[in-house]
C-alpha cells in the first residue's frame, strides 16, 4: 500500500509537458531524414550555437529551409532554430514574399504545413535538359540480376528466377535494351531456352578487361557497407533515352506460372 502511495504522489508531483498542435502535427508528419537528424543529434556532442541578432532570424529559417531539403515543419524549425513560432511564421513569410519575385530562380512551397524551395515551372524545361546529359544508373534488382547472369553465365532466366525469387523477365528485357547483356545461345534442352552472358558494354562500365577480373567473394564483402551506385553515360548504347532511371515497375512478381524460358524481346520501342 505505501509503495502505491508513492507512485500516485510521484505521478502527481510529475508536471505535464504541454504540446502545441504544431509539434503533434511535427511529430506525427516526421519524415525518415528527420528522424536520423534526430538520432545523429542526440550522439554527437552539443555544440555552441552562436548568438544571431533579430536581423538574422529570416535568414537563418531560410537557410535551415535550404538545407534540409526535404520538407520541413514550423515545429522542427522552431526546435533547431530556438525562436518562437511567432518569429518563424513571420521569416516564412518573409522568405515566401521574396522568393515570389520574378528575378529569383526558386520559391517556398508550403505544402501542408511542410515548408521547401522548388525551382519555379517556367524554368522546367532548362533543368530537363540539363539533367538529360547525366549518367543514368542502374536500379537495385536490374544491378542484382546483372551480377548473377556475370558470374554465372551462360545461364538461363528460370535460373535467374531461382536464385532471386521473383519474375526477371522485366529486368533481363532492360539489360538487353541497355547492352549490358545479350543471349548467347540456347540450352540443349526441352524448348531451348535462350542463355544469358554479359556484353563488352558491361565490361567498360564496370572497369575490367575480362570476367577474369571480375571481384571474388572477398571482395565484395569489404564492398557490402558502401556498395554505391553503378553510372553509365548513354553515348556508349543506342537504345533510345526514354527513362531517366531505370527501374523495373512489375518487378517482384512471384507468380511462376506465367514465368517460362523464352528469351525476352531485345528490341527496343521506338517513341
Amino acid at each position: 500500500m505505501k509503495g502505491d502511495t508513492k507512485g500516485k504522489q510521484a505521478e502527481e508531483e510529475t508536471p505535464s509537458e504541454e504540446i502545441s498542435p504544431e509539434e503533434i502535427a511535427g511529430e506525427g508528419e516526421a519524415s525518415a531524414d528527420e528522424e536520423r537528424t534526430e538520432e545523429s543529434d542526440s550522439e554527437s556532442p552539443p555544440q555552441e550555437l552562436p548568438e544571431l541578432d533579430e536581423t538574422m532570424k529570416c535568414a537563418l529559417v531560410e537557410a535551415l529551409v535550404l538545407a534540409h531539403g526535404e520538407p520541413i515543419t514550423v515545429a522542427r524549425l522552431r526546435e533547431v532554430s530556438g525562436l518562437s513560432e511567432s518569429d518563424v511564421t513571420l521569416a516564412l513569410e518573409e522568405i515566401e514574399m521574396r522568393h515570389s519575385l520574378d528575378e529569383c530562380g526558386f520559391a517556398l512551397v508550403n505544402a501542408n504545413g511542410r515548408y521547401q524551395f522548388r525551382t519555379k515551372g517556367l524554368f522546367a524545361p532548362y533543368i530537363q535538359k540539363m539533367k538529360a546529359g547525366r549518367p543514368r544508373r542502374l536500379s537495385p534488382p536490374a544491378l542484382e540480376t546483372l551480377a548473377i547472369v556475370a558470374y554465372r553465365q551462360p545461364i538461363v532466366k528460370s535460373d535467374v528466377e531461382k536464385i532471386r525469387g521473383v519474375d526477371a523477365t522485366p529486368t533481363l528485357k532492360t539489360l538487353l535494351e541497355k547492352g549490358f547483356v545479350r543471349i548467347v545461345g540456347h540450352r540443349d534442352s526441352v524448348g531451348q531456352p535462350a542463355l544469358y552472358g554479359t556484353t563488352e558494354k558491361f565490361l567498360h562500365v564496370f572497369g575490367i578487361r575480362s570476367l577474369s577480373e571480375l571481384p571474388t567473394l572477398r571482395d565484395l564483402k569489404e564492398l557490402e557497407s558502401d556498395p554505391g551506385e553503378v553510372d553509365y553515360d548513354d553515348d556508349h548504347e543506342d537504345s533510345s533515352a526514354d527513362d531517366v532511371e531505370m527501374s523495373d515497375s512489375t518487378e517482384g512478381s512471384d507468380d511462376e506460372s506465367e514465368s517460362s524460358d523464352e528469351p525476352v524481346n531485345p528490341q527496343v520501342a521506338n517513341g
